[in-house]
């Protein structure tokens, strides 16, 4: 089994200090977020820019083999193997030829790449936990010719607080390298390797510039108001209850009426393909849904509670004030008004009504459930659930009343070109609430989320104004085949809009997952020295896709118990992470005494201990 000593996490990369301008690309600003972490699983670590080092730096100012981190009975060193170039520890240049100390979270800096060493101390500290939350969870492994007690050294906690990146680096082919041999710790090597000068010239690292930090989550049991009491909170859930009572029997009668209608007017045959069709699209977003929530996943509850949302609280309101707006506009406007005004004003109403009604289900999770609402992911996640819902509900409506006439038309636009239509909607609310959670300029957390509301409303205004017109022009000049196929061509075209806004979307998901996973790497880095997280865990915390196949690969082999302990370790482990964000981004401490950081930190030693005496109890079944 392979041995984890450690990782280099890449903390930044700044461009070389003789770059021209068409080389710009080695900035690294727009820099992948994967492979930023190096897993250490030698002794004796070759880092440079050659393949066949043991961390491939990309690095046109590293050298070729830059330098050596070593791992022996005296602790970790770091040896420069260049006779110019650059390498320093916590901002103190290391000679050409020496080995200098170094401990678990100092910086290093290597040519223009900046780097942190990830490791858990090798014995007890104050402050870690052990298997009941007391003491380490972890050892640092010895090395094969070390004996099995060590003292531990003095830990140097660097406080970045300002993150960079690099490009990506390439596997590392064997054989590894050929180094020099070193006369011992803390010394001198007797010889530096023959190798060319770097293609570029590293930029000096300013001391008093600081890197980026990101972080943290919580448990459901901090997620609430913690000055409600007891009896507070059960009026509140029993409110709750009542009103989703409440509505779902409206909207069930409601649809019984429409469904029975349908069956006594059109037959069995349209009952069914309104019970089955609608149902499509709902899954297939709950699908997309689970595949984008792929690092602080969210609780399977509430994206149930998201989509009851949008598919039973939210219907009856919505009906009832589009009815009275819609009569209320009709004594309004005179008889001669044109069609034209009248699309507007009906499509206004739908989209500002609809829109507010779901928005509410967002501010509710929001404001009730703040911890649970962590960033844009978040917001995307539950508003297209809502949305999703609230079309799977609307879409039964029409299929049991208008299927038996226009079934094809139906089918492409409302499933294949519209499936995703009100879940785009409102995701773009969703994401504005969830920037709230990335900044703390007051007056961005008002702007932000009102012009996310503000687009969502008028996305849906617009599409349903061109859906009304055109209906309307058909109506109006029945037979004519020119008026007939303009309005097609508008309703075809009214769908651009929001597959333009579903790009956006894409784009900005992609960057709140990568800023996901920058918040694992960031934040979760102490805890590996302090032996909360193992050094494996660290690091397949930040590659979703390989933690799935993890998590799969348990489920087969273990079984389902098994399964869902390895899910809740690692779901906690990332939920103290984003804990440790909030409270970096301006959240206040809880009260009492006990902190979300600790009740994480103490489940994740119990489940590690869950987990090794399952291990060990499978072979004997």
């Amino acid at each position: 089994m392979e041995q984890h000593y450690g990782v280099l996490r890449v903390v930044g990369v700044r461009p070389p200090a003789n770059t021209s301008p068409p080389q710009e690309r080695y900035t690294g600003s727009l820099i992948p977020e994967e492979h930023l972490v190096h897993v250490i699983t030698r002794t004796d670590t070759a880092i440079g820019r050659a393949l066949n080092n043991d961390v491939v730096l990309m690095d046109p100012t590293v050298s070729r083999l830059h330098a050596r981190l070593l791992l022996d009975q005296n602790g970790w060193h770091i040896v420069n193997l260049t006779a110019h170039n650059v390498v320093r520890v916590n901002g103190q240049p290391v000679q050409a030829g020496q080995s200098v100390p170094v401990q678990p979270q100092d910086m290093l800096i290597l040519g223009s790449t900046m780097l942190q060493l990830i490791a858990p101390q090798r014995a007890s500290r104050p402050g870690a936990f052990d298997d009941v939350g007391n003491a380490p969870t972890e050892r640092l492994p010895a090395p094969p010719s070390l004996p099995p007690s060590l003292s531990p050294p003095s830990p140097q906690a660097s406080d970045p607080s300002r993150s960079r990146g690099m490009p990506p680096a390439l596997p590392a082919p064997q054989p590894q390298p050929q180094l020099p041999a070193r006369s011992g710790a803390g010394g001198n090597i007797s010889a530096l390797p023959v190798q060319p000068e770097p293609e570029l010239t590293a930029r000096p690292w300013d001391d008093e510039e600081d890197v980026n930090l990101l972080g943290a989550g919580v448990t459901m049991q901090f997620a609430l108001p913690q000055r409600m009491g007891i009896r507070t909170r059960w009026t509140i859930a029993g409110i709750g209850i009542a009103i989703l009572g409440l509505s779902a029997l409206v909207t069930i009668l409601l649809n019984s009426v429409i469904g029975f209608s349908a069956l006594a007017q059109y037959g069995p045959l349209t009952v069914l393909a309104a019970l089955t069709i609608p149902v499509i699209p709902a899954i297939g977003i709950n699908l997309l849904v689970n595949f984008m929530d792929r690092y602080e996943r969210e609780p399977w509850f509430l994206r149930l509670a998201a989509f009851l949302w949008g598919a039973l609280i939210a219907i009856p309101p919505a009906l009832l004030i589009e009815r009275q707006v819609d009569g209320a506009l009709q004594n309004i406007l005179p008889p001669g008004a044109s069609d034209v005004l009248r699309s507007a004003l009906q499509g206004l109403n739908a989209g500002l009504t609809e829109e507010t009604i779901k928005g509410l289900g967002l501010l509710l999770l929001f404001f009730i459930l703040r911890d649970e609402f962590d960033n844009v992911t978040d917001g995307i996640v539950y508003g297209a659930l809502i949305g999703a819902g609230f079309a799977m509900v609307e879409n039964f409506a029409y299929f049991a009343t208008q299927s038996h006439n226009i079934l094809v038309f139906l089918i492409v636009g409302r499933i294949i070109l519209g499936w995703l239509g009100h879940s785009t909607f409102t995701a773009c609310f969703g994401a504005g609430l969830g920037y709230v959670r990335h900044t703390r300029v007051r007056w961005k957390q008002i702007l932000i989320p009102l012009l996310g509301y503000l687009i969502a409303v008028g996305l849906h205004s617009f599409f349903d104004f061109v859906d009304f017109q055109a209906s309307a022009a058909v109506q109006a000049a029945p037979g004519n085949e020119s008026v007939a196929l303009f309005s097609l061509i508008a309703i075809i075209g009214d769908y651009i809009p929001p597959f333009l806004a579903q790009i956006g979307l894409l784009y900005i998901l992609i960057k709140s997952l990568a800023h996901e996973a920058a918040v694992i790497r960031e934040f979760l880095s102490v805890e590996v020295s302090n032996g909360v997280v193992r050094v494996d865990e660290y690091a397949l915390l930040q590659n979703s896709f390989q933690r799935t196949k993890v998590e799969r690969r348990v489920l087969r082999k273990s079984g389902i118990r098994q399964w869902m302990r390895i899910k809740a370790l690692y779901q906690t482990e990332i939920g103290l992470a984003f804990r440790k964000w909030h409270v970096q981004m301006g959240d206040k401490p809880k009260l009492g005494y006990r902190q979300p950081e600790d009740a994480y930190r103490q489940r994740i030693a119990r489940l590690r201990k869950e987990i090794r005496m399952a291990e060990m109890q499978r072979p004997s079944r």
